[in-house]
């Protein structure tokens, strides 16, 4: 696939929204929930930031994320965990499940297929079955539309409806794509370094790992007020070609946005470029999906300006063939 073919599959993120809306799980989980595990890697693991970042004033039952073979202690029988794997065949994802089920969780699986989803419905355990054909990187919207509308039919958060409309209005109202093109020629040659808040730190970590899959780049990412007790030092001492981006919310905390106003000012003496994008709108849903649509636009174009084929990922790819060879699952 092309850049211009794949760019095709990143605007089509409103659409996504809208049809995820429609696709519901085989049946609701049962239990008394605690708290909610996101079990999976990569962008999978990226909805679990994004879910805790949505549910931050809209929930008191809190959210982790595993990106790991095994489960942390804490999960129990009022855990409710959710283990995503697009492919259905995410080694890690499928390992933790073991550990999910001994330890009596209350399990849901979003994938599209694989051995996640032939194990879930073998076993009549809850499952959202995704649409095939996309890379799992392009799936988010499925991902995390499906599961905030299950999180309301159990009555843990309050009707997401309003807000996902007002999100796919926002993504299809901005001109995007002319703001991601000129970041992306600034970017050009550079490592890009992705700065936000800890709220949204998985919308950096959405922008970093885009610029690995899809721009085949290396890109880094830190958060606020966590890098100023360190990062900020290694400014000292630049080794690289460094362009910084700074994600800041309008309703990050006026401490963090001082914070980010000074480290802009104190890289700039250091002649490292910069850009500073606010992320604005009526609702946190409408935030963080813009700010991802960006950052996604922005990755694509990169690989656009450099001839970059943004669609496979060969290096994971054989890395996978190598594990393969060494028996575990």
């Amino acid at each position: 696939m092309s850049a211009d073919s794949y760019l095709d599959v990143v605007k089509n993120l409103p659409a996504d929204i809208e049809k995820a809306s429609k696709v519901e799980a085989s049946k609701l989980p049962v239990g008394h929930f605690s708290k909610i595990l996101v079990n999976g890697m990569g962008g999978s693991s990226i909805v679990g930031g994004i879910l805790r970042a949505y549910l931050h004033d809209k929930c008191k039952l809190p959210v982790f994320v595993n990106r790991s073979y095994s489960l942390p202690d804490f999960v129990d029988r009022n855990t409710l965990v959710f283990s995503i794997s697009y492919s259905g065949e995410t080694e890690e994802t499928l390992s933790a499940l073991r550990y999910a089920y001994r330890k009596g969780a209350s399990l849901v699986a979003v994938t599209s297929g694989g051995r996640l989803l032939k194990r879930f419905q073998e076993q009549k355990e809850p499952y959202i079955a995704l649409p095939a054909g996309l890379q799992p990187r392009a799936s988010l919207a499925y991902q995390l539309v499906t599961i905030l509308n299950l999180l309301y039919k159990l009555k843990i958060i309050p009707d997401p409806s309003r807000e996902i409309t007002k999100a796919v209005a926002a993504v299809k109202k901005t001109p995007y794509e002319e703001r991601a093109k000129t970041l992306a020629g600034k970017l050009i040659g550079k490592v890009p370094l992705i700065y936000a808040s800890d709220r949204f730190s998985s919308v950096a970590y959405r922008w970093k790992t885009q610029f690995n899959e899809n721009s085949k780049v290396h890109a880094f990412t830190n958060q606020f007020s966590e890098l100023n007790h360190n990062e900020l030092v290694g400014y000292t001492n630049i080794h690289a070609n460094y362009h910084v981006i700074i994600l800041e919310d309008e309703e990050d905390h006026p401490r963090i946005k001082a914070r980010m106003k000074l480290t802009r000012e104190i890289i700039s003496k250091k002649d490292i470029p910069s850009t500073h994008i606010v992320i604005k709108g009526d609702n946190i849903l409408s935030r963080l999906l813009t700010s991802i649509y960006l950052g996604d636009l922005t990755s694509v174009y990169l690989a656009l300006f450099t001839n970059t084929d943004p669609e496979p990922v060969k290096v994971i790819e054989d890395l996978k063939k190598q594990l393969g060879k060494i028996s575990y699952l």
